[in-house]
């Protein structure tokens, strides 16, 4: 399995879920990256780079129907570099916010006149269920570096289809 934007797509909706272990294992195998063996003191692993990306993976307490010790794991978040693969349809190279908002929402936070003068051109993007997707945008806002992902509120169970 290589990295491409329809895996990242998969992975932007199991962010922060239950229940997605053998698909995160098969997803880490494509980065040329093993389960984690071992998580810090909240609970967390985070991978080295690989294709562009960087993983914050978690481990939930003991679940109710979850046999499976990897489906107790969840993608807490996704760092990814303008060279990866991008979910969505997005081009790192040069998405715009206006082409950025028609692709994921107008729903957004940041990009402000006043943080832009001051250089921050971080702007979230609020999608469905929850999920968040910052850009970084570059000088001019033509194009971005950084895309971060995540959800908002507690791991969802992904085999029950409400709470995906």
């Amino acid at each position: 399995m290589a990295m491409t934007p329809a895996l990242m797509g998969e992975a932007v909706r199991r962010i922060n879920c239950t229940a997605v272990g053998a698909w995160l294992e098969a997803w880490l195998a494509a980065l040329g990256l093993p389960l984690p063996a071992a998580f810090d003191g909240n609970g967390e692993a985070v991978t080295p780079r690989a294709s562009g990306v960087v993983l914050r993976i978690g481990a939930v307490s003991r679940v109710q129907g979850l046999p499976d010790p990897r489906d107790r794991l969840r993608l807490i978040a996704i760092e990814a570099d303008a060279g990866a693969a991008m979910p969505l349809g997005l081009d790192a190279a040069c998405e715009t916010l206006a082409t950025a908002t028609a692709k994921l929402s107008t729903a957004t936070v940041g990009g402000s006149p006043a943080e832009l003068a001051a250089g921050d051109r971080r702007i979230s993007f609020f999608i469905d269920g929850g999920r968040v997707i910052e850009l970084r945008f570059l000088d001019g806002l033509v194009g971005f570096d950084r895309l971060l992902v995540a959800r908002l509120g507690e791991p969802g169970d992904w085999c029950n289809p409400a709470e995906r």
